[in-house]
């Protein structure tokens, strides 16, 4: 058996998945989403896809989806199936795009950002220029977002959003013609799993990809948002803040941190095989801290 793969079985339905965009380095923050979502997928003998959101090409660096993979690697997970690329969703995209269009409910915007009141959701100012058909060129595409939407968080327990005063009419088409990330993930997760874990820094976001995901009329995954790392100071973890690569660190102590950090039971394993053996069966998404943010 290979390590990671307790057994899974696509029968079970479960689906879980990880989905690093290619912008550096995996750094600790990374981890804990990688780990909770692999545990929370095996745990349930479900399976585990590995999905690269490289639709914005901009920021991607060259090299970091191989780094990233054997970064994995290294660290013992396995992922069932080929690599998922968002870039190769690009029509999908498209029809649910066009599908929004025919619902009445995109309208093209030529709002810039420093025109718009900071911190505070979109006023609304370019609604009446509704969409009736595709292409539109030099300007973003909104989706028009009312109601209310709620979801039980594994973690974090039951969410409630009113979508035009917490979440505001939300870009799905990019001006320079590129998909937005909210458009992409809420598509990729309906589409492709039953079960997201991630951090809790995202969670304002879910807000709008179940908007977008009930405009659509797709089935919404289950959620899960963990703690975000932070430093000392207070800045969460990422790539931005030059948070340090594990790609070189010890890999046991690294996956054991992330475990503690994570409010698992203690474990004694001494090897990535052992670590894996043991923490698969005993994970428990219960025991997780269900503060938005932790130090470490």
């Amino acid at each position: 058996m290979d390590i990671g793969r307790p057994g899974n079985d696509p029968a079970t339905g479960i689906i879980g998945r990880f989905a690093p965009s290619p912008t550096g380095d995996l750094h600790f923050g990374s981890l804990l989403a990688a780990l909770a979502s692999f545990c929370d997928a095996r745990h349930q003998r479900g399976q585990w896809l590995l999905r690269i959101d490289d639709i914005d090409e901009p920021r991607s660096v060259p090299g970091s989806a191989d780094a990233i993979q054997r970064t994995l690697e290294r660290y013992g997970f396995h992922w069932d199936g080929p690599v998922r690329w968002q870039s190769n969703r690009q029509e999908r995209y498209v029809e649910a795009l066009s599908s929004l269009v025919e619902s009445g409910l995109i309208f093209a915007c030529d709002c810039s950002r420093r025109s718009l009141p900071t911190g505070q959701v979109y006023p609304g100012r370019c609604r009446h220029r509704r969409v009736s058909d595709l292409p539109v060129m030099h300007h973003a595409l909104r989706l028009s977002l009312s109601g209310t939407v709620y979801f039980d968080d594994a973690i974090q327990g039951v969410q409630r959003f009113d979508l035009a005063v917490d979440v505001g009419d939300s870009i799905v088409w990019r001006r320079d013609g590129l998909v937005s990330y909210a458009l992409a993930c809420a598509v990729d997760d309906a589409d492709q799993v039953t079960h997201v874990v991630r951090g809790a820094d995202l969670l304002e976001g879910t807000g709008v990809q179940l908007g977008i995901i009930e405009a659509l009329g797709l089935t919404p995954p289950i959620y899960a948002h963990l703690p975000v790392a932070v430093n000392t100071d207070g800045d969460k973890l990422s790539k931005h803040s030059r948070a340090p690569a594990i790609s070189e660190l010890e890999p046991v102590a690294v996956l054991q941190r992330a475990w503690q950090v994570l409010g698992q039971a203690p474990l004694t394993s001494g090897s990535v095989g052992e670590f894996w053996s043991e923490a698969i069966p005993a994970w428990d998404i219960r025991r997780v801290p269900q503060q938005r943010r932790c130090v470490v």
